[in-house]
C-alpha cells in the first residue's frame, strides 16, 4: 500500500511533525505502508468490480498495532450519557497513542463525517492532541465498494469547512502499489484477530482489557452533534 496523498487540516501535519509526536506519526505511516489489499473471498455478480475486503484490511491494522504495537485500541472518548446510568453505550476511536487520535474509514462516505466529530468531543475532552484519519482514494475506493469514504471528497469538504471545524487533523489516503488485482493476497491470508488477541496482547504489556463488545455504532450523527455540543 502507498500513502497517495496528504492533507493538512488546521495545521494538523505541523503538530504531527514535531517533537512529542513525530516518532508514533511515522511508526504509524511505516505501518500503513504494508497494509495488504485482501482480495474478497467472492464477488458479487451485481457488484463485480468490488473485489478488495475492507473487513480483512481493519483486521490486518488491529494485529500490526494493536497486539504487534503498543497502540491503544479503540480507547474510550466519552460515555453516551454518564447521567445515565441505563444507557452503557461508550463512544470509542479506533486507535491511539501519544495523544494522536487514529480513525480508519472503509465503509460508508457518511461514516467519516461520524469520526470528524468524534475527534473533535475526543480533543475537546483533552484525550488527544491531533487526528489522524485514513481513507483510500476514489480509484481505491471504486473497487472496494459502493459509495464508499474516498480522500478527494473528504479533503473538499473539509476545505469547505476550515473556518468552522477547527480541529487539527491531517488525512491520508492510500492506494495499492500496483493495480493487478492478481497480485493481491487472498482473504485466506488475512488475520483474522478478534478482541481476545488484543487484549491478551495488552495484558503482556501491562494495559488494561478492552471490552470486547463495542456499541459505539450505535450512536446516530444527530446524537453525535448533540454530544459535541454538550463537551463544547
Amino acid at each position: 500500500m502507498k500513502i497517495a496523498e496528504t492533507f493538512s487540516h488546521r495545521n494538523g501535519l505541523d503538530i504531527l511533525e514535531s517533537p512529542n509526536f513525530a516518532a508514533s506519526f511515522h511508526e504509524f505511516r511505516e505501518v500503513l505502508r504494508g497494509l495488504p489489499p485482501y482480495r474478497s473471498a467472492a464477488v458479487k455478480k451485481t457488484s463485480p468490480k468490488h473485489i478488495i475486503d475492507p473487513g480483512s484490511m481493519n483486521r490486518w491494522l488491529d494485529d500490526q498495532l494493536a497486539v504487534r504495537r503498543d497502540w491503544d485500541w479503540h480507547p474510550l472518548i466519552i460515555e453516551v450519557d454518564p447521567e445515565d446510568k441505563t444507557h452503557n453505550s461508550q463512544l470509542r476511536s479506533d486507535f491511539r497513542k501519544d495523544r494522536i487520535e487514529v480513525e480508519v474509514q472503509f465503509g460508508n462516505v457518511a461514516r467519516y463525517a461520524y469520526d470528524v466529530y468524534k475527534m473533535a468531543i475526543s480533543l475537546a475532552l483533552q484525550n488527544a492532541d491531533v487526528g489522524l484519519m485514513v481513507v483510500c482514494t476514489k480509484k481505491f475506493s471504486d473497487i472496494l465498494g459502493g459509495n464508499i469514504a474516498y480522500y478527494e471528497r473528504v479533503v473538499r469538504e473539509l476545505e469547505r469547512s476550515r473556518l468552522t471545524l477547527i480541529v487539527p487533523l491531517v488525512v491520508l489516503g492510500i492506494e495499492p502499489d500496483n493495480w493487478i488485482a492478481e497480485r493481491y493476497p487472498p482473504l485466506s491470508e488475512a488475520p483474522t484477530t478478534i478482541a481476545a488477541d488484543i487484549n491478551k496482547a495488552r495484558k503482556a504489556r501491562g494495559q488494561a482489557e478492552v471490552p470486547p463488545h463495542l456499541a459505539d455504532d450505535e450512536l446516530t450523527l444527530e446524537e453525535l452533534r448533540s454530544l459535541a455540543q454538550r463537551v463544547a
